[in-house]
């Protein structure tokens, strides 16, 4: 094996452990069980905690043999002053959308083949939330993402959907998802301007995800979503609802 392809797989490794340190939350997790998350060896993990450890992307957890995210992660959070702009700029929208109706709205970025929480409103003290700010799901999954992917040029869409083929299929659902039916789903929002999940992952839920597309060099393309009872969603009430949400969020934001 050549060093530039050891230093790659060592690179992805060491991505693959932050993600998995990420759900882990403040406890951490063990090095056995970033191993076995990851599928690699107890040895290699140990060799990337190591280098992450070194430069405080990961930190020893309160229990033994335990880590979690170091303390660097938040601050190179903090230094992404272009998204937190964005978010400034979106969230009182996704505030008065949330008071006027009282669902919980979502802000959804691509990382990757992924999509990323990256802001949360919520009205109500009761709902479970389906995800919180960091979370990530598979690009296609749930309708913030499917928005996501319509903003794309088709070429890149077709190889991030083929990318994430075989997540689709292990990625818990109630009904079948496949890269087929994402392509579908991706096609139906260009059309639309907005994508709709029909039940695919919350039993008696549905999903609404508005596209807005960056407006400089400056800012990312991001998506706001929001999950709703099926038993609502029939097309006159899911138009009526977009526009309540084209409204809150501002003309200006979303076609300047």
């Amino acid at each position: 094996m050549s060093s530039n392809v050891a230093s790659s797989l060592n690179a992805e490794r060491a991505l693959e452990i932050l993600i998995v340190l990420g759900d882990a939350g403040s406890e951490g997790l063990s090095l056995a069980e970033i191993a076995r998350r990851t599928g690699c060896a107890k040895s290699a993990a140990h060799r990337s905690i190591a280098a992450l450890l070194q430069k405080g992307f990961a930190e020893a957890a309160g229990r033994y043999g335990h880590y979690r995210l170091g303390p660097a992660i938040e601050m190179l959070a903090k230094r992404q002053e272009r998204l937190e702009s964005q978010i400034q700029l979106i969230r009182p929208g996704m505030t008065e959308f949330a008071r006027r109706t009282g669902f919980t709205i979502y802000l959804m970025v691509q990382a990757g083949v992924d999509a990323v929480c990256a802001e949360m409103v919520s009205r109500s003290t009761r709902r479970q939330f389906t995800m919180g700010v960091g979370a990530r799901v598979p690009m296609g999954v749930a309708a913030g993402s499917v928005a996501l992917l319509s903003m794309l040029p088709e070429e890149n869409a077709a190889q991030i959907i083929a990318a994430n083929s075989e997540r689709y299929t292990t990625h818990p659902s109630l009904r079948h998802v496949d890269s087929g039916v994402v392509a579908e789903l991706v096609s139906q929002a260009r059309c639309r301007g907005y994508a709709v999940n029909m039940g695919y992952y919350l039993p008696g839920e549905g999903g609404i995800g508005l596209p807005i597309p960056r407006r400089s060099q400056y800012e990312v393309n991001v998506a706001v979503s929001f999950n709703a009872p099926l038993e609502l969603m029939n097309d006159a009430w899911i138009a009526e609802i977009v526009e309540n949400l084209r409204e809150c969020l501002g003309a200006t934001l979303l076609h300047s």
